[in-house]
């Protein structure tokens, strides 16, 4: 059974690895934030961050983004421990391509939110393991007022 959903879901789900601001902040035509909520090591080299993009009270996403620094060039540590950027901003910014694949995605009842997790992919090794709560009825709501 496929799932139906409308242009602007099918909008921000088809973002590039690194365009999930942008995306949001086109589709709602305003500005967005991101904050880091936190990062931790969670033992040795792994460490999972948290972090939320939204508009004013509305926290449109929700992501949890798990690595393991034996894996990062220390380039991108050193963006990713300075807390202040998203992963695809840091990506981008070293100029580094990345491929997201897509491990599962799922819709509420509604469809007022969906989840995903994927992996981003860089030159056939695993940098993230990523898992998101995108809230729609959020980013509808903050486009249409």
């Amino acid at each position: 059974m496929a799932i139906e959903i409308d242009q602007v879901a099918k909008t921000l789900l088809d973002a590039p690895v690194g365009q999930v601001e942008q995306t949001i902040s086109t589709i709602i035509k305003k500005s967005v934030y991101l904050k880091i909520v936190e990062q931790n090591s969670v033992s040795g080299t792994k460490y999972v961050r948290k972090v939320v993009i939204g508009h004013d009270q509305f926290p449109i996403l929700r992501a949890v983004a798990k690595f393991d620094s034996k894996n990062l060039p220390p380039i991108i540590m050193i963006g990713l421990l300075q807390k202040e950027e998203s992963i695809g901003s840091i990506l981008r910014k070293n100029k580094i391509v990345a491929q997201r694949a897509l491990a599962a995605i799922n819709f509420d009842s509604n469809k007022k939110m969906v989840t995903r997790d994927y992996e981003i992919i860089v030159n056939g090794s695993v940098w993230f393991q990523i898992s998101e709560e995108i809230r729609l009825d959020f980013l509808r709501a903050c486009k249409d007022s």
